[in-house]
């Protein structure tokens, strides 16, 4: 997520952290799973200069063969050739998986950065995804109705497994619930969280996105996209949940956007 995010360069890791206060996503207290668990699932990966090669940043959620959805942060004021898109591949780095040239990238028309609100963006590509009967790539199902409080959601990513640590080099997924708006907005600050935005964490802590998984899914236990995520303060703090853009509050949006850019 955005654990609020300034890109720094981290050569020795050739990876992009966020700075600590701010909330980008990473799995922690997750466990190893296939991308056939989640084959919704990329891996967006961003190229920073000309000789440099194509390093994963964040997640992103399969929409259709040409529409990827990820994080606005993930893709604010940076050129779409900079990118690639890498689906059906179980790891974060390698050439394994079909990987899509990006052709256009929206982003929310009412992205605020300074809030991380609205923080959704689609990403269009150039060559569009081969979904296969393997299963490990395929389009996600979107919610109709934001889920209720308590229910189990996961979340899946190739981010760091701890604040401020190291990403993982396979998909990693961990279970969290669905948390009451009223108790996040305690949390963060009345006004902070906007009618957009899912929360999601534990109440003992321990279970998150983090650092390199914004952009990607938050899932319902019936498999439905439900969030993306977006921000938070550290990870897997049980006084802060995660924070995600509310996909029963965006699919108007998407299903309109789509339909307009395509």
């Amino acid at each position: 997520m955005i654990k609020f995010s300034v890109f720094l360069i981290l050569v020795a890791a050739t990876e992009y952290t966020w700075a600590a206060s701010l909330s980008e996503g990473r799995i922690v207290g997750g466990r190893d799973v296939s991308i056939a668990r989640h084959p919704y699932q990329i891996s967006l990966r961003y190229k920073s200069c000309d000789v440099c090669i194509f390093m994963h940043t964040c997640g992103g959620v399969i929409y259709n063969e040409h529409v990827i959805l990820t994080a606005a942060h993930c893709v604010y004021k940076r050129e779409e050739r900079s990118f690639v898109v890498v689906a059906g591949s179980d790891y974060r780095a390698g050439g394994d998986g079909f990987i899509g040239l990006v052709d256009k990238i929206v982003i929310h028309e009412n992205y605020n950065p300074a809030l991380t609100d609205n923080d959704l963006a689609l990403v269009f590509l150039s060559t569009p995804l081969a979904f296969n009967v393997s299963n490990t790539i395929k389009p996600a199902e979107l919610t109709e109705e934001e889920p209720k409080a308590g229910s189990k959601a996961f979340v899946s990513g190739w981010g760091t497994t701890s604040e401020g640590g190291a990403n993982s080099l396979k998909l990693q997924e961990a279970e969290v619930n669905i948390v009451d708006r009223n108790d996040c907005e305690e949390a963060y600050g009345f006004e902070r969280i906007t009618e957009n935005m899912l929360c999601a964490g534990t109440v003992t802590g321990g279970r998150d996105a983090c650092q390199n998984d914004s952009g990607g899914p938050l899932v319902s236990a019936d498999n439905k996209l439900v969030g993306i995520i977006s921000w938070g303060t550290g990870c897997a703090r049980p006084e802060y949940p995660g924070v995600y853009a509310n996909i029963a509050y965006f699919r108007s949006w998407i299903e309109n956007t789509v339909k307009l850019s395509s």
